[in-house]
């Protein structure tokens, strides 16, 4: 997403950008930021993968998003002093690239071009959380349940180390309604429950699946 979303930035930008930009690795099971956080920066992803968890009204965490290489993190935080909205868990060793809003903002002074960024990123937001709607009113919670586990198994290959109640939650459905399904995708042989985790047998199968139905 951070590459297609600079390519249309003339190149001297975008040194100028990567120059202001520092590294921050993150060890597997640590916060990059909590909800509540001061806001303050824009993470991009180099590699590893990073757990959305938002707090409901009950006080419950649930997963709203599954973030990888090359997607962003908190860019809010480039526009408003507001406080992280989620918190960002890393699920495996990460490497991010920070971009502080402070720097951001001395750089957008000298190279105005750089507003244009911010209107690609909102954009880009709005369009994900406009197709996912689209799809939570439109389409059976067993489809939502496997596209998941497509993105999933892209993401992490063989080995997701997701719980069902994690993956329930991606699909925005029950945990009884995804755990229905993956037994039914482990009864086909295309993949295997394991405690904590999935494990992918066959990718190309649920892949080839009617994803688009």
């Amino acid at each position: 997403m951070w590459e297609h979303l600079v390519e249309t930035l003339d190149d001297d930008v975008r040194a100028r950008l990567s120059e202001i930009m520092t590294t921050r690795r993150t060890a597997k099971g640590d916060s990059l930021f909590v909800e509540g956080d001061p806001g303050d920066a824009l993470h991009v992803i180099d590699s590893g993968h990073v757990l959305v968890e938002r707090v409901t009204l009950q006080g419950d965490r649930v997963a709203v998003a599954l973030r990888g290489p090359g997607d962003l993190m908190g860019e809010q935080a480039l526009i408003t002093d507001e406080v992280r909205g989620a918190t960002a868990l890393a699920v495996t060793p990460l490497v991010t690239r920070v971009l502080s809003r402070k720097e951001f903002e001395r750089l957008r002074v000298e190279l105005p071009k750089l507003n244009d960024l911010l209107v690609r990123m909102l954009d880009a937001r709005v369009r994900e959380a406009g197709n996912l709607l689209l799809e939570a009113r439109h389409h059976p919670a067993e489809l939502r349940v496997r596209r998941r586990l497509s993105e999933l198994s892209t993401l992490f290959g063989e080995d997701i180390p997701l719980t069902q109640a994690t993956v329930a939650a991606l699909a925005g459905t029950t945990r009884p309604t995804t755990n229905a399904a993956l037994r039914d995708l482990e009864a086909e042989g295309i993949l295997r429950l394991r405690r904590g985790g999935i494990v992918m047998i066959d990718a190309d199968r649920l892949h080839a699946g009617d994803l688009d139905a």
